[in-house]
């Protein structure tokens, strides 16, 4: 479990800070858009370059540990704890914030992976809810990492790559399969028979 948290996590972290650094107006963008999660705009600045950092720090230990747990390395372990840690961390960050802009329906937009234009809806919120799960399930099997194999390690990383492909691509897998997301009119403007 260690090795899949670590390269689910750690790909999953790097594709999203590559994603909003990747040219001055998407990291604009996703500075712009920090507001819309209740933090005040005078430090939504702050908030995104500290956000970004993150994602690349923990991306550097995990997507290292991952490699170092497969081949047998004591270090993948340590590294694998401390970038688990700091994930588990950030993902209940980013799903607090998530759930209070759905549930104070702000119209904030997921910008996680880049420019997008998709009103956040509570299925993000179950998404970062299930990375947060899978962030802290790896923090708990870090324990077991010393008896694994190295063919079954190398299987888990895989299963962990696919999985971050899957969380990477969630808007298309969740329109395919439950349709777009709709606006959700607040119950003040609802017009009444």
């Amino acid at each position: 479990m260690a090795a899949f948290a670590a390269v689910l996590c750690g790909l999953v972290l790097s594709v999203s800070a590559v994603g909003k650094a990747r040219g001055k107006g998407v990291y604009a963008e996703f500075v712009a858009s920090v507001p819309a999660f209740g933090i005040p705009a005078r430090w939504a600045r702050w908030f995104a370059a500290v956000t970004l950092a993150a994602e690349f720090a923990i991306a550097a230990l995990l997507l290292p540990a991952a490699a170092l747990i497969v081949s047998g390395a004591d270090a993948g372990r340590w590294l694998a704890l401390g970038g688990l840690v700091l994930a588990t961390g950030l993902f209940g960050v980013l799903t607090a914030a998530v759930w209070r802009a759905v549930a104070r329906r702000t119209g904030a937009v997921c910008r996680c992976f880049g420019p997008a234009r998709t009103v956040l809806a509570y299925r993000h919120v179950v998404r970062n809810a299930l990375l947060l799960l899978v962030a802290a399930a790896g923090v708990l099997a870090v324990s077991g990492v010393d008896g694994g194999e190295p063919v079954g390690l190398a299987l888990a990383s895989a299963v962990g790559a696919v999985g971050a492909v899957a969380v990477v691509r969630f808007e298309d897998l969740a329109e395919l399969f439950a349709g777009p997301v709709r606006p959700r009119i607040p119950a003040s403007r609802r017009r009444t028979p």
